[in-house]
């Protein structure tokens, strides 16, 4: 056969045999029905700009008329909504909302209205609600207004016109698009005062859930079907060409075809590894990383991406042919340059990154949710760096800035400026001498929740107290504790005693012990002082000392002073009495107690309860790390004073002001993006907000310290009231600034509250306006800083003073009058209606906006002090401002006429409104040429986003990034570089799956203009090989499968007759939590929530563990409300403050889920008086379980029925545990409940359990928890199952069940169990069966007999894990379930640690969480028990045997004398043989375990 025969042949033979290859195919569905697209792309123009989004409502609203909506298709549907949606937003943000709507990111947004609308039950298009009044009759809105008792609940998602502050809102819900709601919504907002609220409901839906992307599939190869051959003892063999392979001569043909080996070489390679996957040696698999990256180089930019998706993903089907690539030198040597500068970036060999604008993406949480809000973020910032006229540079500014939002970002101040005392001197007191006093020893590990013995004041713990106060000793006291135990912290007090001048020692406690302090350090040391403080006070505990016990006591002890000189009027003993009462109004701490770490306050509750040293620790290890990170880069070294350089920082400010700190979190900005030129205010009423501001931004004049032009980084307009007391006192603190500071410019703003008296011809507003428009800036500013002292200001408004009494030297007054007169109010007007409008604030109202972020108004009685103005100079330049200023002076940027000053204000509104508050990282390499791939944006001339891949191509990560870089490549305008981090050496295969990530980046349609679902398909997979199926959701996804015909588990497509279906549906949202007791701050273990609606306020019930005080919570989009439970909970406990819920009434929250990101909760809750001192899971004749009996129904009394705790995956497994529950059913005359693990379970074992159920008397619950994002993660199926078995005993049961007992699906039962549920565990938590010694020939397997399980256990025996008992109430009182998650948490990184997770842990813990061993006849198994002790059994268990590795269905058959029995039996009950209905269809379980 020539070559081209051979050639067509072959392409037959594919051909042939992609038609007789099967698929698996997968699709998710949402639990909800399909919502409307008008509806989605509304939410998503609305989180753009609210103001948008009513245009966008009332252009549809317009057109309603004319579209006949109800009778569109999908389709046109879709293509009315882009087409009306781009009027509205940019070319940019088009490509992001189809990529939302192919996500369907805002369907739950939609459904959450639509749930909270079904819960009113009306039967109309369009209705209105206000408060609890509802109405289909929208002419009645008024009387509805009148007749609310209760005001309107305004949702953070809605969407409202007119008064935003009404009680009375009016909501009206409606289908966008509909002439019903067009009609409605006209009427409404033209008469309707009150505000009005829009809510998308439809009340027709079509019956078609949602389909969703957004989340990964794998098929794993299982066990050890596929393994790399073990050749280390061979000499690599060159592999011989076969003479007949599918009726091919290779070797023959290559001898006749020598110019075409390589093609016949790959041919082979397919017609070997077409049926079966054939597994590699040793030494092919070594360079397997640089082969695939070969591969995808050689590709080239066009083809890079689909490349590295392909041999990623389908990564065992290529390995044979890609372990043949030749890989260059060249491409070795670049990744080796490279390797350098990417460790530089903490990117280790074989890691895969992904930088978006330099954020770090954690590829194996990222979800697409979270990726398209991130998109959204960075392409607005780099539309507003591009109409600013910068590029691809802007990412140089970001890099350096900072970005975080988050109210915890804390500050420290610097407690130099109040002279602590210091009791203390780790760098020079000789008792530290014999500690190491380098820095570089915090970089060394030490032991967790401990501070490193260091004789460097790399902490300071300063206390500030008034020392006669019981709180302000119990701080003396400890400050002594702390330093006579040599904790490695410098400890210091500043004491803050009474002012008045005429009060004394003799007078006052406070006074009197500050005199004794000083008087005893001048001849001693502070530490010295310190314990003659607390000699006195100790006696005083509990009760408050007097002058003349003091007196008393120091006469006694120092007979020689004079009580009169120490303690008088005139004591030389006062220091430290001003400098504390200066430090504490001075830095905005305004009262004490308050303790300082290093600057930073620790919160008032954690200091003051008894878990102090606590609060101090998360502190240290809160600020560890920035020290470890200074010392690592050279920024702290030995030389340098340690106490010094860490106030030094820039988070150390002069004073904390709430009000400014939290300000970035709030994210109030002036929007100045895509402004235009504005040279007057005349007009500029009618201009878009934005333009209104680059108004005010260029037409202001300011000033600043120096009068030349250079590009400042700080800008502030001062808005205030130039005719109030508070307002002439706002704009002179905030000229204090430019005394010493040549960063910043101040403009004012006048915003006068009677606009006529600010007019007047001798008003201080007037005089100032003309100063600003005539005077050069230094005499304007020494001219404006005397009109606003309220020294003068005060006689010059009285006439008391004349303006030639104000005039400052150098200027001319007579004809700075002359050009006043010349002057009009026409500025100050305009100026003052735009301000109103632009910051949303009343007249007379005080704001400061910095570098475009409001801060204020402020309240009444609120002073803002020169000090304020500082702090808040000092956080703009800390959070980049410099940054800013310094790369457009770099630019040469036009510095002329503050144009430059206001180009910095507008990117750091830009930077400050839409950038992400995580950190951002430039990553730099050498070598572009051989490793590297780069795609240039698809548009040049747009603005575009900066995309920097960091590729093994055979790892885990870059299964799932391969599909997201071509989804970012389709959805915006990015350039794209992929570099190279290929790993070194295998020795195993690096990927035993096949993996596909759903991820659309367009909605299509049928030709019908229906929706078309998402589905991932799985084409040329082998068919021989067993494969095993996990789908990979978000964290906040609870999915299940709802349709499969085959085992997913184990999946066989030679044993498939078709296509193996699997439909999955997200069944709910997570929402997640803490909680923590107000007062302790520790978590409230044991205390139960509650969710629910109006109509089912107990829907989801939940407990809280100890470990970060979490719960979680099942739900849906919607409006929820979380109680606390009734029961003990509820009378021990109120909800106090909250975090991510809205309080509705007494105790009730609600939590609002509108995104498929699920949704976190804080709550703090408080012990109800009288409580104090009770507890939920307290042990007490009147504790929980005696009250929560009577609670428990009749039917399931404690010990009256048996609880039943089992799990299984795959058919196999589920046909195992239908027998289980059947043996239990056969041995007991008892009621039983068995609790199964529902995350695993088949759809068609759900369906025939109700039978089962019937048909034996059985009750059941399906019970399921989502593993927390904070516990180590398990990868295989088996190990996450094993982990349910033991991690989550505390929370996944409710409070009432007291006892039961896990059965493995794989255990035949022969007694009646009520034995082991009245079985006395004697105190422990829980009873285990040990394992049996009794088979002698299997000593050989006993691991726990020999190495570190026989030292471990010091003689006591390891117990299995197919039978345990547990205590539940034991098991919560002693937490046990917190302290096995901390055990596994500490153990899990550890690949080589809990080879059998649910076995090994608890033996691990045996001397924490204490084992009662159960009598070995209550578990039998043939591989580790001798034939004579069966006949004793109770239970038979299938273990696996490690000698003959039998299939569990022949030992079943051959062990269980009546297994078969059952078997055959559960076959007819399910096929309704036995009179019940046919539930189920044959189950194919051919297959056995491996």
């Amino acid at each position: 056969m020539n070559l081209i025969g051979l050639l067509i042949f072959a392409c037959h033979v594919a051909f042939i045999q992609s038609i007789d290859k099967k698929e698996v195919q997968t699709s998710l569905k949402a639990n909800w029905d399909s919502t409307s697209l008008l509806a989605e792309a509304s939410e998503f123009i609305a989180e753009e700009n609210e103001k948008q989004f009513f245009k966008f409502v009332d252009i549809v609203n317009s057109e309603a008329s004319t579209l006949d909506w109800e009778q569109l298709t999908d389709e046109q549907k879709y293509e009315y909504t882009m087409k009306t949606a781009a009027k509205v937003i940019s070319p940019a943000s088009m490509d992001l909302l189809k990529f939302a709507l192919a996500l369907r990111q805002y369907s739950p947004r939609v459904q959450s209205f639509q749930q909270i609308a079904a819960e009113y039950g009306e039967n109309c298009p369009v209705f209105a609600v206000v408060g609890e009044q509802v109405s289909c009759e929208l002419s009645k809105v008024d009387s509805l207004i009148k007749d609310a008792k209760k005001d309107t609940q305004v949702l953070a998602s809605d969407h409202i016109i007119g008064n935003k502050s009404s009680k009375k809102a009016v909501i009206v819900y409606g289908e966008l698009g509909s002439a019903s709601f067009a009609k409605a919504w006209q009427q409404l907002s033209q008469t309707q005062k009150n505000g009005l609220i829009f809510r998308h409901f439809q009340k027709t839906i079509k019956s078609n859930p949602v389909s969703l992307s957004g989340y990964g599939v794998e098929l794993a190869i299982k066990n050890t079907e596929y393994k790399a051959v073990d050749e280390s003892n061979e000499k690599k063999s060159v592999e011989e060409d076969e003479t007949d392979l599918f009726g091919f001569n290779i070797k023959l043909l290559k001898e006749l075809h020598p110019e075409s080996v390589e093609a016949i070489e790959t041919f082979r390679v397919n017609l070997k590894e077409s049926d079966e996957l054939t597994p590699l040696k040793r030494w092919e698999l070594q360079d397997l990383s640089y082969q695939a990256a070969q591969k995808i180089v050689n590709a080239g930019p066009a083809e890079a991406l689909g490349t590295l998706e392909e041999y990623s993903q389908n990564f065992p089907t290529h390995a044979r042919a890609l372990a043949k690539t030749t890989v260059s030198d060249k491409l070795r040597k670049e990744v080796l340059i490279n390797r350098k500068m990417l460790e530089e970036s903490s990117i280790d060999v074989g890691e895969t990154s992904l930088y978006i604008n330099g954020i770090n993406q954690d590829i194996n949480s990222l979800d697409l949710f979270k990726l398209a809000s991130l998109l959204k973020q960075e392409n607005k910032l780099a539309e507003g760096f591009h109409s600013m006229g910068i590029n691809r540079e802007y990412l140089s500014v970001l890099v350096g800035m900072d970005t975080s939002d988050e109210e915890k970002t804390s500050y420290a101040v610097d407690h130099r400026e109040g002279y602590p005392f210091f009791i203390n001197n780790l760098d020079t007191d000789k008792k530290y001498k014999q500690w190491g006093n380098s820095v570089k020893l915090m970089l060394q590990p030490y032991y967790p929740g401990m501070i490193r013995p260091i004789a460097r004041n790399l902490f300071s713990l300063v206390f500030v107290v008034d020392p006669s106060t019981a709180e302000g000793r119990k701080f003396l006291r400890i400050g002594q504790t702390f330093n006579s135990h040599d904790i490695a912290m410098r400890i210091g007090y500043i004491f803050v005693v009474n002012q008045d001048p005429k009060a004394s020692g003799e007078t006052d406690l406070g006074i009197a012990l500050l005199n004794l302090f000083n008087f005893v350090s001048i001849d001693s040391t502070n530490a010295d002082a310190l314990k003659v403080l607390n000699n006195f006070l100790d006696s005083y505990r509990s009760q408050d000392p007097t002058i003349a016990d003091l007196k008393e006591f120091f006469e006694g002890k120092f007979s020689d002073a004079n009580f009169k000189e120490v303690f008088g009027v005139d004591s030389d003993y006062d220091k430290g009495r001003k400098h504390g009462f200066e430090f504490v109004q001075k830095t905005g701490l305004n009262s004490a107690p308050k303790v300082l770490l290093n600057g930073f306050i620790l919160d008032d509750e954690g200091v003051r309860g008894d878990n102090i040293e606590e609060t101090i620790m998360m502190e240290v290890m809160k600020i560890s790390p920035k020290i470890q990170r200074a010392i690592m880069e050279g920024k702290l070294t030995d030389r340098m004073n340690v106490g010094n350089w860490v106030l030094d920082q820039k988070d150390v400010m002069p004073r904390i002001n709430k009000r400014i700190l939290s300000a970035p979190s709030k994210k109030i900005y002036v929007d100045l993006l895509g402004s235009k030129e504005c040279k007057t205010l005349e007009g500029a009423d009618k201009l878009s907000e934005v333009d209104k501001a680059a108004c005010i931004l260029q037409t202001t004049k300011y000033l600043q310290k120096a009068t030349n032009d250079a590009i400042l980084p700080v800008t502030f307009w001062t808005v205030a009231d130039a005719e109030s007391v508070d307002g002439r006192r706002f704009i002179y603190n905030s000229l204090q600034v430019l005394k010493n500071s040549g960063k910043t410019r101040v403009g004012i703003i006048f915003n006068p509250e009677n606009i006529e008296k600010a007019c007047e011809p001798n008003s201080i507003s007037s005089y100032i306006r003309a100063a600003l428009e005539y005077l050069p800036m230094d005499q304007a500013k020494r001219l404006i800083l005397k009109l606003s002292n309220e020294e003068y200001a005060v006689d010059f408004v009285s006439g008391k003073m004349t303006f030639d009494d104000l005039s400052v030297g150098g200027m001319d007054t007579a004809k700075f009058l002359a050009d006043k007169k010349k002057l009009d109010c026409g500025r100050t007007r305009a100026e003052a209606n735009l301000i109103k409008s632009l910051l949303d604030i009343s007249a007379g109202d005080r704001v400061v906006v910095g570098n475009a972020l409001q801060v204020g108004p402020l309240d009444k009685d609120e002073h803002f002090e020169a000090a304020d103005f500082k702090l808040l100079e000092s956080m703009l330049l800390s959070r980049g401002a410099d940054v800013i200023a310094s790369h457009l002076t770099k630019w040469e940027y036009n510095a002329a006429n503050g144009a430059g000053s206001n180009v910095a204000f507008s990117i750091a509104g830009l930077v400050g409104r839409h950038a992400s508050s995580q950190k951002r990282t430039w990553v730099s390499i050498k070598g572009d040429e051989h490793s590297v791939v780069t795609l240039p944006a698809d548009e040049v001339n747009r603005p575009a986003v900066d995309v920097l891949a960091v590729v093994d191509p055979l790892t885990l990560e870059a299964q799932k990034l391969g599909t997201i870089l071509q989804l970012i490549k389709k959805v915006t305008n990015c350039d794209i570089k992929l570099i190279m981090n290929p790993k070194d050496k295998h020795s195993e295969l690096p990927l035993k799956r096949f993996y596909r990530y759903a991820a659309a980046s367009e909605l299509s349609f049928d030709s019908n203009g229906n929706l078309n679902s998402n589905v991932v398909r799985f084409d040329n997979l082998p068919s021989k090989q067993l494969l095993t199926m996990s789908l990979q959701a978000p964290d906040s996804w609870i999915v299940e499968a709802v349709s499969a015909k085959y085992d997913l588990d184990n999946i066989k497509l030679e044993q498939a007759s078709g296509n193996v279906v699997a439909v999955f549906a997200l069944q709910h949202l997570l929402v997640e939590g803490q909680c923590f007791d107000e007062v302790s701050g520790q978590p409230p273990r044991g205390l139960q929530f509650v969710l629910g609606t109006d109509k089912n306020p107990k829907q989801f019930d939940t407990i809280v563990m100890a470990n970060l005080g979490y719960f979680q919570l099942k739900a849906n989009p919607g409006a929820w409300k979380l109680e606390i439970r009734e029961g003990k909970s509820s009378e021990i406990y109120k909800i106090g403050s909250h975090v991510g819920a809205e309080k509705i009434g007494d105790d009730v929250l609600q939590v609002v889920i509108d995104s498929f990101t699920g949704k976190s909760v804080r709550v703090r809750v408080e012990k109800k008086e009288g409580m104090e001192d009770r507890n939920v899971l307290s042990d007490e004749e009147e504790g929980v379980w005696s009250s929560l009996s009577n609670l428990v129904s009749s039917k399931e009394k404690p010990q009256e029925v048996i609880n039943v705790f089992s799990l299984a995956s795959g058919h196999l497994y589920e046909r195992f545990m239908r027998i289980m529950i059947v043996s239990v059913m056969k041995n007991t005359k008892h009621p039983v409940k068995f609790w199964l693990l529902k995350n695993y379970l088949s759809p068609q074992f759900k369906e025939t359990l109700p039978t089962l159920a019937k048909h034996y008397g059985f009750e059941y619950e399906l019970i399921e928890y989502k593993w927390p994002r904070w516990l180590h993660q398990q990868k295989e199926k088996q190990r996450i199952m094993w982990g349910f078995k033991i991690l989550f005993l505390d929370v996944l049961f409710p409070l009432d069940v007291q006892k039961v007992i896990f059965v493995d699906a794989d255990q035949v039962v022969r007694a009646d169990l009520m034995e082991l549920m009245k079985f006395d565990l004697g105190n422990a938590p829980y009873g285990y069966v040990p394992f049996c010694e009794s088979r002698k020939e299997m000593d050989g397997f006993r691991f726990w007999k020999q190495g570190y399980w026989a030292n471990h256990l010091a003689g006591r025996r390891y117990h299995i894990s197919a039978l345990y008992v547990i205590d539940l109430q034991k098991f919560r009182q002693i937490a046990a379930g917190d302290r096995l998650r901390g055990q596994y948490q500490g153990l899990s990184g550890d690949p080589n640690s809990l080879a059998n997770l649910d076995q090994d842990l608890p033996n691990n813990m045996i001397h924490q969480v204490k084992i009662k061993s159960l009598p070995q006849e209550w578990l039998w198994c043939e591989t580790w028990c001798d034939d004579a002790s069966k006949k004793n059994a109770k239970t038979i268990d299938l273990c696996n045997n490690p000698l003959t590795k039998e299939p569990k269905l022949d030992s079943a058959t051959r062990i269980i004398g009546e297994w078969k029995t059952y078997d055959d039996e559960i076959r007819e009950v399910i096929s309704g043989k036995n009179g019940e209905s046919n539930v189920i269809p044959d189950i194919d379980d051919s297959h056995t375990e491996l």
